[in-house]
């Protein structure tokens, strides 16, 4: 677990001036409070800083290796669960590589632009070509790790916290009208590839940058093979298990002490179950696990929820049949709140209140003992569980589904800044730019059908905002968070798989149901899915109103002249107990965000 930062500028020498540079390092030290490295040159800075040292897999080190008299530097956030292979084939060709940052080197040195896709893993770097004085950025297929980066000048800087290029002089925080849009119409998800911040952009899942004299250039390296599904349900069963067990076997080694999150649902259960089946290549002889409640919810969960089932009496269960030692984290109304403010700052825009302030309070606490947690979060992405998302494609509306119920969003700005961004119209325009990408996507050369729109977006849109939110908030505390099922091998066997074998017998998540049957118990494999757990304590609500109205009567407050704050005072003096406790008490939090994050980055307007 790493982060990652630097500069670089081909034609010119960059003014090193050592607070730059320190600066940049600081502002990405949560990623790795234990190590810092660097490489220093008139034409780039390369920084790193780690977290668990482990003398194989990650070190403080930023990695300069010399291969057929060209010389690479390297700084690497991430790891390889295909690493043996590669070693192998590497050392086949008369190499030897000792680490993980080798690896890459080595393999751009022989495979050069295709070597990206020999990886499974999850992997953001910097690769800098000192003879050609070219770099390169590059994240992992389904984007993982993130990596941000802005062209100022001639000089390229780029950062695995975006505050590790704001806090650089040469950079000018700023957000625009296409910034507050993406908020408004689209947060707590964002286009892929932006940012809010203006100048700041992403490298895309499966893609890689490549930067020199000659200018800056985006390129796709990891595409899917649209192909049928040629295998009979037995070999599809038998495929899946076998994909399934592999991938969680593959992400479960680990050098320093490692964990899981444990909710009783298919896909913790799934993880725990196939990890405490393979004791030998745990790096303890004991799995732990961790799942996070809320206290006085029992009060209130069967008036404010559709069902009443409670996540404990499942996680027991497991727990007992795979011989676990679960932990379990109790919140309070006043932890998220306290908590609101933090999880703006690690997930670095607002996003989603009470769910980050959770998770990571629920991660500040896993780190304490453990380095790596696995968890079963963004599989229903792979998976393809999203009926619900595929009838509103079906419907032919052409608008992204997450943003159907933005109205009550939109009604608390003015309505000249409203009229001004014009929120549908945006909403559509993101629309069919994400169509237009499909082609690129994939090797099909059909136009995306619409019963398989919600498939494309899911893997397109939802999946890399939903891992980014998970790494940035473990990060925040140095922890690194795996997603087993987040394979490429998978995402790549279940694409061309029919839907109606993915809901085999009629069930959601069906085919992955059956495949895996004799790890769980079919009351477990067939459980109806839970959400993430969150407050049903209404006195949470409270404290966020009176938090969002010390705010907009703050005179400084630069969301204040943005506010219809008419409506948002009459939206705040509604108190149905009987309507579902839900949007409301997020959108609040959300706003109280949305100060935070533009008083932390000092824009005062738009």
């Amino acid at each position: 677990m790493s982060g990652i930062a630097g500069m670089v500028n081909p034609s010119e020498d960059l003014p090193l001036q050592s607070v730059n540079i320190c600066a940049m390092s600081d502002a990405i030290r949560s990623r790795g409070a234990n190590g810092a490295g660097h490489f220093l040159s008139s034409r780039s800075v390369l920084l790193k800083r780690v977290g668990w040292i482990s003398p194989k897999h990650d070190s403080a080190t930023v990695t300069q290796l010399c291969v057929d008299g060209r010389t690479y530097v390297l700084t690497l956030d991430g790891v390889l669960y295909n690493e043996e292979e590669l070693r192998a084939q590497i050392e086949a060709r008369g190499f030897k590589c000792t680490t993980c940052p080798e690896i890459f080197i080595y393999a751009y040195s022989l495979w050069k632009d295709g070597f990206l896709n020999k990886f499974n893993g999850i992997f953001a770097f910097a690769l800098w070509n000192v003879e050609e004085q070219t770099l390169i950025l590059a994240r992992d297929q389904l984007g993982v790790k993130p990596l941000f980066y802005a062209l100022k000048g001639r000089t390229l800087l780029f950062a695995s916290e975006i505050q590790g290029i704001t806090s650089h002089p040469l950079f000018e925080t700023s957000m625009d009208l296409e910034g507050l849009s993406e908020l408004i119409c689209l947060s707590p998800r964002h286009t892929p590839g932006s940012t809010v911040i203006k100048g700041i952009h992403q490298v895309r899942p499966g893609h890689f940058v490549r930067y020199s004299s000659e200018g800056l250039k985006s390129v796709r390296y990891w595409r899917i093979e649209k192909q049928e599904h040629e295998d009979d349900l037995s070999k599809t069963l038998e495929t899946v298990r076998e994909l399934v067990i592999q991938s969680v076997r593959r992400q479960m080694k680990s050098h320093i002490p490692l964990c899981g999150l444990l909710s009783g649902g298919l896909y913790s259960s799934l993880i725990t179950a196939i990890v405490t089946d393979y004791p030998q290549d745990l790096y303890c002889s004991v799995y732990n696990t961790w799942s996070v409640d809320f206290e006085r919810n029992n009060r209130y969960i069967r008036h404010r929820t559709l069902s009443g089932d409670s996540d404990t009496p499942w996680v027991r269960w497991v727990c007992r049949r795979t011989g676990t030692r679960h932990h379990y984290i109790i919140l309070s109304s006043n932890d998220l709140v306290e908590a609101l403010l933090d999880a703006t700052e690690a997930r670095g825009i607002p996003g989603m209140p009470e769910y980050d302030s959770s998770l990571l309070l629920l991660c500040r606490e896993i780190r304490k003992d453990f380095g790596i947690v696995l968890t079963g979060d963004c599989s229903d992405e792979v998976f393809g569980a999203n009926i619900r998302s595929s009838e509103y494609f079906a419907s032919g509306k052409k608008r992204l589904p997450w943003a159907s119920n933005v109205a009550e969003k939109i009604s608390v700005f003015k309505s000249d800044l409203i009229d001004v961004i014009k929120p549908y119209e945006f909403i559509e325009k993101c629309y069919a730019e994400a169509l237009a990408e499909y082609l690129k996507f994939t090797s099909d050369t059909q136009r995306l059908k619409k019963e398989t729109e919600a498939q494309w977006f899911s893997l397109y849109w939802n999946l890399p905002c939903l891992l980014e939110r998970l790494d940035r908030m473990g990060m925040a505390f140095g922890l690194e968070t795996r997603v087993p099922f987040c394979d490429v091998r998978l995402v790549e066997y279940f694409w061309n798989i029919p839907q109606e074998i993915k809901r085999l017998n009629n069930m959601d998540r069906g085919l992955l149901r059956e495949a895996m049957r004799g790890y769980l118990p079919s009351d477990i494999l067939e459980r109806k899915k839970s959400p993430f757990p969150r407050s049903q304590d209404p006195e949470y609500e409270a404290k966020i109103k009176n938090i969002l109205s010390e705010k907009v009567l703050d005179p400084g407050s630069p969301i204040k002249n943005l506010l219809n704050l008419k409506t948002l005072e009459s939206m705040m003096k509604q108190n149905d107990i009987h309507r579902p406790y839900s949007t409301r008490a997020q959108l609040f939090g959300w706003m109280i965000q949305l100060d935070h994050f533009m008083r932390l980055n000092g824009i005062t307007s738009v």
